[in-house]
Order: structure tokens, then sequence, then C-alpha cells
């Protein structure tokens, strides 16, 4: 057998399926295609190989178990985020769009999110966790303040994330009785107004202007 090929071991000459030869890239394609339409959490090595139709033999010769199968789908819908240059704008800038390019990237794999929370860090992973701390290292925090801060907009990414790819394609709720509910009863009408885009960038933004005020009160108190 050779490093190019994925005939299955003790296969007999006659399957015609241990004579499809396989490259990484089209296995990971054939994983997010079906993870279109099972999901990820349904995603399984024997239906990736009937996907293929392929032995499940052929799969495992380029991907040991699932989990290193879902690391390199992962790494393949991330490696798509393009980082801003140093020059795209002051920090504020940089992060808004890499936050921006993101949620692009991220948006037409509903469940990735929960995978690479599950996963841990990736090597695509890392990349964007270093350009984003070096972002906010850019931005005068010390290593302290920008892992902290880092942690503070990924948790929020990642649950915008997890919410949006719930309630995709969901029916709204029907409209219930809240006359005994002043507060509710008085923003009921902004809610059909609102969308995804909306509690996002309001959160995100939230975050961001919270850490100028942080670095501007630690340029008051160093005066």
């Amino acid at each position: 057998m050779t490093a190019g090929g994925a005939l299955e071991k003790g296969a007999g000459p006659g399957d015609a399926r241990t004579a499809r030869r396989l490259n990484e890239q089209e296995i990971v394609t054939a994983a997010l295609r079906l993870a279109g339409r099972v999901g990820f959490d349904t995603l399984s090595m024997r239906g990736l190989a009937e996907e293929l139709d392929v032995t499940p033999m052929a799969i495992y010769y380029h991907v040991g178990n699932k989990k290193a199968l879902l690391a390199l789908v992962t790494d393949s819908i991330l490696g798509g985020i393009v980082v801003p240059e140093a020059d795209a704008g002051d920090w504020s800038t940089r992060l808004q769009l890499l936050h921006e390019e993101t949620n692009r990237v991220l948006r037409p794999y509903p469940g990735i999110d929960a995978v690479m929370i599950d996963l841990g860090l990736t090597a695509q992973g890392r990349r964007l966790m270093d350009a984003n701390i070096q972002i906010l290292l850019d931005a005068g925090f010390d290593e302290r303040g920008a892992l902290l801060a880092y942690n503070v907009l990924h948790s929020y990414g990642v649950g915008r994330v997890t919410i949006e790819s719930r309630l995709r394609h969901r029916p709204r709720p029907a409209a219930q009785d809240v006359s005994d509910r002043p507060a509710l009863q008085r923003i009921r009408g902004a809610v059909d107004g609102l969308h995804a885009v909306d509690y996002r960038d309001f959160g995100y933004d939230t975050i961001v202007r919270g850490l100028q005020d942080l670095l501007a009160a630690q340029g008051r108190s160093s005066d």
C-alpha cells in the first residue's frame, strides 16, 4: 500500500470500492457535504465511507479516528478566515474585522461550534487565537490583560454562534400574554425588528467599548 492510495488490507481484488484512491482534501470535502445534511453530531466514519463509496478502512487509512477527522474538518473551515493586516486600522477596528470574518466563515456550518469546543485548539484555532491576542497586545494590554480580554471575546463569540445555530430554522415562538409583566410588555414591539446580527453586533461592540474604557483607565492610573 502506498501513501497515496487507500486500498483496504485483505480486501479482494473484485471489490471495486477498494480500488478507489482518496486524498485528504477529498475526505474533508465529503465530510463537510455529509455534515451539511446530517449534522456534525451524527457524522460517522461509516457514513462518510458510504458518501465516498469506499470501505471504512479506506477512510481509516488517511484518518485514524473520528476525532482526527473532525480536527481536519475544523481546520479546513477555520483556514478560510483571513486575519486583517496590522495596517487595516486601529486595534478595535482590526478586532471587529476579524470578528465579522469569523462569523462569515462559520455561519454556513451550524454545529461546528460544538465540535470546536469538544476538540480544543487545533492548528488553525491556535493561529486565530494568536491573531486575536496580538491585536490585544498591540492595543496596550499586558500579557495577563490580553489573555483575559481574549477569553471574554471568545466566550461571547462561541456563545452567540451556539445560540444562532440552535435557533436556525426554528419557527418563532407564538406570542404569549405578558400583560402582567410590564418590562416585557414594554419591549414587545421591538422584538420583531431585531435579528441575529443586531444581537451579535451589539454584544461585541459593548465588549470592545468596555475594553477601551479599561485601557483608558490604565492610562490614567499610570499618569
